[in-house]
């Protein structure tokens, strides 16, 4: 996306935040609340102070996405660290980067001459993987524990593939991290930074997925992504998400210089509230609660029983799949596909349960947004292919073991 598009919006969005601050998140006000302000204060990154926020952008480039998760890594350095934050980016360009190659560890202040990063480099990583789970777990890791702070938000930002895994690099071979790897990569940093992240942000294609929240539930209490693909310069993948982050980060420190709180949901509900002005890239966006996940496998779980118990059934279920909600591949809308089911001709017991996991996706999806491109959308998507039934990789999925929906689309499909 070219800085003209990325950055028209700007204005507006801090506008409409500002305006709706005591309103939207608290009612604490203070005399001095001018935004104005400098946000920026002194700090000694070799010293840290307890802040309000840490945010951690895990921006994996040793790929085709090299100079938007640079380009992202600019923008974000426009707002920098203040008072109540500290922002601290694991960026890698790896053999691709025409700024820098291989990786450091930023720890981002705010300069706006674009092209060049010149916060200070933390640590000079050269040649890393940054799919590999021990590298990740470890560096984020380190993170929470130097930098403390009351909430902590941890950004992955490269390629996604939903309950298939995310983040690629290339050098010195190519890796994709899988589902499983990912969750082994953020409970060791968890265990490392001795807490659990706040807000874990996809800025990645797919990644809203009840398996995916699921898998994670664990280490993060609330999460952000899309059910769809992101836009990246008219790419139908990539990274676009920074120009929202940044426009959060302006104004939650705005916020926070006049003592309003931000907490972990405040903040990720932000993030989709201001994504709703990047909807030529953004197609959707949801925050959900993963303190609600395994509630919401259990309700999957009693469905897909209620359905494998009445097999007179499956011609109907088989339709209703494949007028569902579609975003790529075989991933479609649950809470979509729950309305549908209490609308045709099924058991009372499959309605039933179909209404309950519809009002539990309600309590799992603490905000999301969607286009008209998406017009069912209702923000989370799960596995469901329309033929053939599901795959072995499938099956090896927290979600899958954990419930009966594969066994149930096997039935179905077959």
């Amino acid at each position: 996306m070219s800085n003209t598009i990325r950055t028209e919006n700007i204005t507006n969005i801090q506008k409409t935040y500002t305006e709706n601050i005591q309103s939207e998140f608290s009612s604490t006000t203070t005399e001095n609340k001018s935004t104005s302000q400098t946000i920026n204060d002194t700090f000694e990154p070799n010293q840290p102070e307890h802040k309000k926020w840490l945010v951690i952008l895990y921006s994996a480039g040793d790929n085709n996405l090299h100079s938007y998760l640079f380009d992202d890594l600019d923008e974000l350095e426009t707002v920098g660290s203040d008072k109540n934050t500290h922002i601290v980016s694991i960026a890698d360009q790896g053999k691709y980067g025409t700024k820098f190659k291989g990786a450091k560890v930023f720890y981002l202040t705010q300069d706006k001459e674009k092209g060049k990063i010149n916060s200070p480099v933390l640590e000079e990583l050269g040649q890393v993987n940054t799919a590999d789970p021990n590298f990740m777990a470890q560096k984020i890791g380190e993170l929470m524990k130097k930098y403390p702070s009351t909430y902590v938000s941890v950004i992955i930002s490269d390629h996604g593939a939903g309950w298939q895994g995310a983040i690629e690099d290339e050098t010195p071979q190519p890796k994709f991290m899988n589902l499983a790897e990912i969750k082994q990569a953020l409970q060791k940093a968890v265990e490392i930074g001795g807490r659990k992240i706040d807000v874990l942000g996809w800025d990645a294609c797919l990644m809203a997925m009840a398996e995916v929240g699921y898998a994670l539930r664990d280490v993060a209490k609330y999460m952000v992504a899309s059910e769809q693909l992101e836009g990246a310069d008219g790419w139908p993948y990539g990274t676009i998400f920074s120009s929202t982050l940044k426009d959060v980060l302006k104004v939650a420190q705005q916020m926070m210089l006049v003592n309003i709180d931000v907490e972990p949901k405040d903040f990720a509900v932000m993030i989709v509230k201001a994504a709703q002005n990047f909807t030529h890239a953004i197609k959707t966006l949801s925050a959900v609660d993963l303190e609600k996940a395994q509630e919401l496998a259990l309700k999957v779980d009693e469905l897909a029983k209620a359905i494998l118990n009445d097999p007179s059934s499956f011609n109907s279920i088989k339709q209703a799949i494949r007028n569902t909600e579609r975003f790529y591949g075989t991933f479609r809308d649950l809470g979509h596909f729950a309305k549908i089911l209490q609308t045709i001709n099924v058991n009372n017991e499959i309605k039933q349960k179909a209404k309950e996991l519809e009002e539990k996706i309600k309590e799992y999806v603490v905000r999301e947004f969607h286009t008209n491109h998406h017009p069912n959308a209702t923000g989370v998507s799960v596995e469901m292919p329309s033929y053939y039934g599901t795959s072995s990789s499938y099956k090896s999925t927290d979600f899958a073991k954990d419930t009966s929906w594969d066994e149930m689309l096997d039935q179905v499909l077959k």
